[in-house]
């Protein structure tokens, strides 16, 4: 379980790197976007590493799909 409290995104005592800024996390929980992502529990919003991670596989899937469909036509004949 990958799960991070948004507070610490621009901590120094937590100096990693995320995948994105802490006022878009923000914004997106406002906005409704993505809420199995960012959630929040007990007053607390929450970034799901791991939710990150299966969104990220199944963007690059779709994205080499895409490409295959797009030029499997040019390596044909």
């Amino acid at each position: 379980m990958n799960k991070i409290p948004i507070k610490l995104f621009d901590s120094e005592e937590h100096p990693a790197v995320y995948p994105i800024k802490k006022g878009t996390a923000y914004k997106w929980h406002s906005k409704g976007k993505f809420p199995n992502l960012i959630y929040k529990v007990a007053g607390v919003l929450i970034f799901d590493l791991d939710e990150y991670e299966k969104m990220s596989k199944m963007a690059q899937k779709s994205n080499i799909k895409r490409g295959n469909r797009i030029f499997s036509p040019l390596t044909k004949g």
